[in-house]
């Protein structure tokens, strides 16, 4: 671990402690597991598997631990900084996960703003509801948000207005988001050289993840990306959104070296409904595709199509929560052909049972199984290009808060 995590905690605490009068409040969460993995060798260390933890990594292992600080400038302005430790060998100093101001004016009539400047997750997950962009419904998110939380952060501005009725003629609030970006030129490489995994190990803004490193937050083209959504919620009884992202990077770009512009474009749609205080059930889609390589190249230039989808039940039990998903995913490479195409196809099930002992302390216990097959496996030491890999873990969380 690069950066201890005595370091990160202490170093928001100091700030905290220093702006005391200006209303600060941290929250954070520390997390220890006990592993089993039959999975091949992890991505994350150059090799075929699909999961965080492989089978070279039995027993103890460090989770994460995040500390999330909300500094308060004004009543409407406050500065957001999200900072995440793995313990392995991608961190980087700092281990900066999102870093931006927030402006919410007063809400006059029906309607709410809001903005965001700086760097920040895309609107896109219904799993990541805990503090600094963690899951609570298990230790390992779906597919669709693996990716969204490897390669792709929001570093620009984006603005959402929410209208709502006050006089309750309308059902639910009515909202629209839209956001402007740049430095995620090399978001799509992944996909083609992996295809979609399942793992908690996000990126962080100015570290590098897999082996070789893949830096995704980079800028090549100097052409700014764009997305814009809509949704719609009725209290906590259901939530449907949709956005569509375009990164507008140039496929023909790069920064000189091995570094490309891929342009990387998709739609998503998701769905949460909570019929009761108990159950909680969470649909999401996403279909889109990659390119990279000069338009001028016709045939050459690469183009992959991708789909993911998941579906996902979750039941409280007193302080408990038991939770079974199940994802699917495909990638098709097009055209391009510099060897086995990538062409992946998997499917995944996760059983997951989460235990709250009283305020601080957390449980969890998870199995993930996912089956794949990528046809340019045959290139890692003759490795079959279909894999069934099996992930145990059990799980120790200290959650934490303060405020002023």
């Amino acid at each position: 671990m690069r950066i201890p995590t005595a370091t990160v905690v202490g170093l928001f605490l100091v700030i905290g402690d220093a702006g005391a009068q200006d209303r600060v409040e941290l929250a954070g969460v520390i997390d220890v597991r006990l592993v089993h993995s039959t999975g091949a060798e992890s991505y994350l260390d150059g090799g075929p598997g699909l999961l965080r933890f492989d089978s070279t990594q039995d027993g103890l292992r460090f989770g994460e631990a995040v500390v999330s600080g909300k500094f308060r400038i004004l009543d409407t302005l406050s500065f957001n900084l999200v900072a995440s430790t793995f313990g392995d060998h991608n961190n980087a100093w700092g281990a900066l996960s999102e870093a931006y101001f927030e402006y919410r004016p007063f809400p006059s009539g029906p309607w709410r703003f809001r903005a965001r400047l700086g760097a920040f997750h895309v609107p896109v997950s219904l799993e990541h509801r805990g503090v600094g962009w963690t899951t609570v419904y298990s230790l390992t998110p779906s597919a669709i948000n693996t990716w969204m939380g490897e390669e792709f952060r929001t570093i620009g501005a984006e603005g959402e207005a929410r209208w709502r009725d006050a006089e309750g003629r309308v059902p639910g609030d009515f909202a629209l988001v839209a956001g402007v970006y740049g430095w995620n030129d090399p978001a799509g490489v992944l996909l083609a050289d992996r295809g979609f995994a399942l793992s908690d190990r996000s990126s962080t803004i100015f570290g590098h993840l897999g082996v070789p490193p893949l830096d995704f937050y980079q800028e090549i083209d100097h052409r700014p990306g764009a997305y814009a959504g809509a949704s719609w919620r009725r209290g906590e009884l259901i939530e449907l959104r949709a956005l569509h992202y375009d990164n507008r990077a140039d496929p023909g770009a790069n920064d000189g070296g091995f570094d490309y512009a891929w342009h990387t474009r998709f739609t998503s749609w998701g769905a949460r409904l909570e019929p009761g205080t108990r159950l909680t059930l969470i649909a999401q889609f996403m279909e889109g595709a990659t390119f990279v390589g000069p338009d001028s190249a016709g045939d050459a230039q690469l183009k992959m199509d991708f789909h993911a989808a998941f579906v996902l039940g979750s039941l409280e039990f007193g302080s408990g929560r038991l939770t079974a998903r199940y994802d699917d995913f495909y990638t098709k490479q097009l055209r391009g052909y510099y060897g086995p195409p990538s062409n992946q196809t998997g499917h995944a099930w996760t059983m997951a049972w989460m235990q709250q002992l009283g305020e601080r302390w957390e449980l969890g216990a998870e199995w993930l199984q996912v089956q794949s097959v990528f046809p340019p496996r045959v290139e890692y030491n003759n490795t079959n290009p279909s894999l069934t890999e099996t992930l145990i873990q059990a799980a120790v969380r200290y959650h934490f808060r303060w405020h002023d």
